[in-house]
């Protein structure tokens, strides 16, 4: 599987000369936490995540400063035919939430978010069938106690065993 099949085409964008509070806005009423920073002729030129903007309580730093004194310059990016495997790898060795997509002649295709690998892998695992619950505890041959039951029961504490 490629990124192009599971990145997020509709990129939300902002210049690197914008008020970093405007971006915290933005982020906000999209309710994403990443977006893409791009320079005076349209090329990208890094990301900001609402970590970089400091949270709720940094509105005083994000009134003062531009995006581009905030954001990371982006050193690391994703191709669309980029397997799916190769970006999940480049995010976790670098330890960030997202890869800018970025076509051949350097204009920005998409971007690849965490949100997005979680989802393929939530498409990918088949959810457990309520049927092979009880199944599979039987086969184990265990007894599963709700502590909840055996707490209001007494259960919980016939079955302790006794300090020394």
């Amino acid at each position: 599987m490629r990124v192009h099949e599971i990145m997020t085409k509709r990129v939300q964008t902002v210049a690197h000369t914008e008020n970093a509070e405007a971006a915290w806005n933005l982020m906000r009423w999209k309710r994403i936490h990443h977006l893409v920073v791009t320079g005076d002729g349209g090329e990208v030129v890094g990301v900001v995540s609402a970590r970089d903007l400091g949270g709720r309580d940094r509105d005083e730093i994000r009134r003062m400063r531009p995006i581009g004194a905030m954001m990371t310059a982006y050193a690391v990016k994703a191709t669309p035919d980029m397997p799916v495997r190769q970006a999940a790898n480049v995010m976790r060795g670098w330890n960030i939430g997202c890869l800018p997509v970025i076509e051949p002649d350097g204009t920005l295709a998409g971007i690849v978010t965490v949100s997005d690998l979680l989802r393929l892998l939530a498409e990918q695992v088949p959810s457990p069938s309520k049927q092979a619950k009880p199944a599979a505890r039987k086969a184990a041959g265990k007894k599963f106690v709700n502590i909840g039951k055996a707490a209001k029961t007494g259960a919980a504490k016939k079955s302790r065993p006794k300090r020394a």
